[in-house]
């Protein structure tokens, strides 16, 4: 087909489902003495994309006439990046690029520093628009070079002002680097292939190109200026989709009434030459009696991203089952998609994904954060923990011992409740006696690792080369390497690395800690993982990418407003502008959405459309073009396509006919072997108030681990009170022996030592501290008063334990130990009668009418009485008062001995109860379940309460 010299002829084929056959029987028509000689060899195909490539090459198979060597398959830019030319330069990388666009903007200080790397990815972008949309094919280097500076040259102009003048200077800082990109290089390429082909004119090299539309529409200058040269010396052929305008089919019709276009003239005089919405569905129903989109189209309103995502799987599921084998999941809501991915997982349906996912996302990803926000927050306990149980990390240790490790790890940094760094956190681990000491070792062994690893990145600024550098010793360091290697994304990650290594290894910017971590956040954010080792009859891919596939059904995600729409067109150059300069607008990609749309309909035979209908308590309205269309097909057929969702699929991994039905509250029959042997006072005390408590979490263990506190609570303050006055205790046990004066100044130097950590960690915390100090003249006075009724201080946090006999329990060792830790033991003055006999106390930083009006149904006191064995008295100490009182148990001996005997016996009775079966329910009394984390687990929100309670 000769070309005219000016406009590239192109032949219009009807959009359809049998698109790819017809084309088929084109190319057979075109190259008829290559089918009658049997070899298209010499044939080339060039598609918009692979994945049409490979199906076009099925639809020849099918039509062939006869076994044929086929053509040659790929796509314009493969084609031309595949040829070698000598004579050009290898292109600056996109990442150099981006580096020096960046320190052009620090140098000229425009912009914020934090905002740099954006607009410095912003600005290659809009010079790669710039270049495309500008420039045809250059007859060498120099007249490229020549091009460019008009082109950029026009930007400088009076009316774009400061925009302008920032993409002239970037564009000459980017030039004078003396290597042109990689869109200027494209362009070569072509220039250096058309002289190529020219050359070699002597011999048939027949092109077929398949376009997604019409060439003005899908060509920049440059491609079309190659295709005209390529047609002048060579037979060429250019297909691509009639548009529904030239198409005849109701199904067209209908989607040209939905979808009129604007003429040009009327666009310019800004008057609608477009007739209303009304009489174009009158005009159509009379042209066409039947719907083409009944059975075709159908819109399926969801109230929410669950119920959207399980429609979809009820509606893949239905289509598998009715034999369909090429079905495609259009991603326009990725986060819907991926339900529906993991849904269909669980029936063992696997998704073929082309889309792929950012690897910021990634496991691999997400250890590398993990290392940097360690180094950059100072070692803060949640991003350290995430690091230490990262898979990736300790490869070379024992995975058992690993996990022990970190456990013990953790356990020590959240009962010390340590925010932040390595030596606190060492400490802690140091200091707990609780662990085993194989943990212990092997957890400061971890520690000494992430000091290492975070050493070296604690460093100067350095060139981006040198900090990747820096970051592969670090994951070496952690053990880290080899793992991220042989994992799929891993592997992507390092790989993105290394290349980015060799592409900037002659840049010699240097950038600090900061600049780089933005840097490699957006490396991973711009980077996709595409799994490609499944091979399913189910594909997720993007809306744009299924032009002229075929496909049997469509299942496309996310068709509201939201979702479906153009996208933002970047920080530079509004829509007027950008048309002047001609590049893409907005109305352009509004076009190219609903050709989409159009070629989705046109050719496959099923499409379902979902969206979420409510968002966030609001309504979430349908994608303008499809509630067009649906208002159409409406005012056409008296149809407007919405139809109800499928039934929801059952869970194959449940039996529907065993599965359990829905019981009342939980009430537990504990097996003998499970109960524990030894309970803790507060364990004891989670019993009486709600057996099911005591079953969660010290039967089950379910027990949540503490929590580090972010900002002091009234816990945290408790506890400090409580250090600093064990300190205080233990440095003058006789407070007589002080002058008032002298005793305040002592207990202030506790207060200062204890308080001092946790107020370098967070400075509100003074405002404690002062609230305690408040009390120090009160607490004095108190503990005078104290020793003058003749008790003196003698132990603190003392740790004590009781055995406790269950007669005919069924228990093997037929007893139970219970056991706690005493706040303070005071003893009687020496030579009275009273020294062997104690008075226990507990502080209570609360109020003492607090203490009171529960004092009633106390049973921590009298157990700690039980526990001792030899107290006369027990009280709290309540602190938070202006004036520091005890509030005792009881004021006789007798009945705090009988109130301890009966907890004791108690506690006998309920163990052994349990071991005879008894169950523990769930007694759902407010007080006790208003802040329970074992709350939904006992279900008391969904069923009655029993009413149930422990013996008394």
């Amino acid at each position: 087909m000769q070309q005219n010299a000016e406009r590239l002829i192109s032949t219009a084929l009807p959009a359809g489902e049998a698109f790819l056959d017809t084309l088929a029987i084109a190319l057979f028509a075109c190259c008829a003495e290559a089918v009658d000689s049997g070899d298209l060899s010499s044939v080339r195909v060039l598609a918009p994309s692979l994945p049409v490539a490979s199906e076009l090459r099925s639809a020849i198979l099918r039509a062939a006439p006869r076994p044929l060597l086929l053509p040659r398959f790929d796509t314009l830019a493969r084609w031309v990046g595949s040829a070698s030319f000598s004579a050009i330069p290898e292109p600056m990388p996109d990442s150099e690029r981006i580096v020096l666009l960046r320190e052009a903007l620090r140098e000229r200080g425009w912009f914020d520093e934090s905002a740099l790397w954006g607009i410095a990815s912003e600005m290659t972008r809009l010079f790669d628009e710039l270049t495309t949309a500008a420039l045809t094919l250059p007859d060498d280097q120099a007249g490229l070079l020549r091009q460019l500076q008009r082109a950029y040259a026009q930007h400088v102009s009076a009316p774009l002002a400061f925009e302008a003048r920032v993409v002239h200077e970037l564009w000459r800082a980017q030039a004078s680097a003396g290597r042109p990109d990689t869109t200027a290089v494209y362009r070569m390429r072509l220039a250096a292939l058309a002289k190529q082909v020219a050359l070699a004119n002597a011999s048939s090299h027949p092109l077929l190109v398949l376009l997604k539309a019409a060439p003005e529409e899908s060509l920049d200058p440059a491609e079309h200026d190659f295709l005209l040269r390529y047609g002048q010396v060579q037979p060429l052929f250019v297909f691509h989709p009639a548009p529904r305008s030239a198409c005849a089919s109701p199904l067209m019709a209908t989607l040209a009434a939905a979808w009129p276009e604007e003429s040009h003239e009327s666009a310019l005089r800004g008057s609608s030459s477009v007739t209303p919405l009304f009489d174009r569905a009158i005009e159509l129903a009379t042209k066409c009696t039947e719907s083409p989109l009944i059975g075709r189209l159908q819109l399926v309103p969801a109230t929410g991203r669950e119920q959207e995502a399980a429609f979809a799987v009820a509606q893949i599921g239905a289509w598998l089952e009715a034999g369909k084998r090429r079905i495609v999941l259009i991603s326009q809501d990725r986060l819907t998609a991926r339900r529906v991915r993991a849904l269909l997982e669980r029936e063992n349906v696997l998704v073929s994904d082309e889309t792929g996912w950012k690897l910021s996302t990634s496991r691999a990803a997400a250890a590398v954060d993990a290392l940097i926000e360690t180094v950059a927050g100072g070692a803060y306990h949640r991003d350290l923990l995430d690091l230490c149980k990262s898979p990736f990390v300790f490869s070379d240790c024992d995975v058992g011992m690993r996990k022990a490790a970190v456990f013990t790890l953790e356990t020590a940094i959240r009962t010390a409740s340590a925010k932040s760094g390595l030596s606190r956190f060492r400490r802690c681990l140091i200091e707990n006696n609780d662990a085993r000491a194989a943990a212990k070792e092997l957890g400061l062994g971890l520690l000494d690792r992430v000091e290492a690893a975070a050493t070296l990145l604690l460093a100067r600024p350095a060139p981006l080369v040198r900090w990747i550098a820096r970051l592969l010793k670090a994951l070496e360091a952690l053990g880290a390497l080899e793992p991220l290697r042989q994992d799929a994304a891993g592997k992507v990650l390092i790989d993105l690395l290394e290349l980015r290594r060799q592409e900037l290894e002659d840049s010699a910017v240097l950038f600090a800690f900061a600049a780089w971590r933005d840097w490699l956040n957006r490396e991973f954010e711009s980077t996709n993982f595409c799994d490609d080792s499944i091979s399913s009859p189910i594909v997720l891919t993007p809306l744009n990418a299924i032009r002229m596939r075929g496909f049997e059904a469509a299942l496309l995600l996310g068709g509201d407003a939201r979702q479906l729409a153009p996208t933002a067109d970047g920080l530079f150059f509004n829509q007027s502008v950008r048309r002047e300069l001609g590049l893409r607008t907005r109305d352009d990609v509004e076009r190219d959405l609903r050709r989409n749309l159009e070629m989705l309909l046109a050719t496959v035979p099923q499409v379902t459309v979902t969206w979420q209908s409510e968002q966030d308590g609001e309504a979430n309205l349908l994608a303008p073009d499809l509630a067009l269309l649906s208002t159409l097909h409406r005012l056409a057929w008296q149809d407007d396509l919405l139809r109800p969702p499928l039934p929801v699929r059952g869970d194959p991994a449940v039996d529907q006919a065993t599965a359990p039905r829905n019981s009342g509250m939980a009430a537990p029959v504990v097996p003998p072997e499970l109960i524990p042997h030894r309970v803790s006072v507060s364990a004891y005390a989670s019993l009486v108030a709600c057996p099911y408590l005591f079953f969660a979490r010290h039967v089950l263990k379910l027990g949540e681990m503490d929590e580090v506190s972010e900002a002091m609570a009234k816990r945290d303050y408790g506890a400090l009170v409580h250090r600093v006055l064990e300190r205080f205790h233990e440095r003058h046990p006789v407070l007589a022996e002080l002058a008032e004066d002298q005793a305040l100044t002592a207990m202030q130097d506790c207060v200062a030592e204890v308080f001092a950590p946790a107020v370098d960690d967070d400075f509100l915390v003074t405002g404690w501290r002062l609230r305690w100090e408040k009390r120090l003249v009160a607490y004095l006075d108190w503990q005078r008063d104290q020793e003058a009724q003749g008790w003196h201080w003698s132990q603190a946090e003392t740790r004590v334990s009781r055995i406790l006999a269950l007669d005919d329990a069924g228990c093997t060792d037929g007893r139970i130990e219970l056991y706690g830790r005493i706040d303070r033991i005071d003893l009687g003055n020496p030579g009275a009668t009273n020294t062997d006999r104690a008075f226990l106390l507990d502080y209570k930083t609360q109020a003492a009418k607090t203490i009171r009006d529960r004092l009633q149904d106390d049973i921590q006191l009298p157990t700690y009485v039980l526990l001792h064995g030899h107290a006369v008295k027990a009280a709290y100490v309540a602190l938070d008062d202006e004036r520091v009182l005890a509030v005792a148990a009881g004021d006789e001996e007798a009945a705090l001995m009988a109130a301890a005997d009966a907890q004791g016996q108690r506690l006998q009775t309920v163990v052994a109860s349990i071991y005879a079966g008894a169950r523990l329910p769930a007694q759902g009394v407010d007080n006790v379940c208003q802040w329970c984390e074992m709350r939904g687990l006992c279900r008391r929100d969904y069923v009655p309460v029993s009413g149930a309670a422990i013996p008394e």
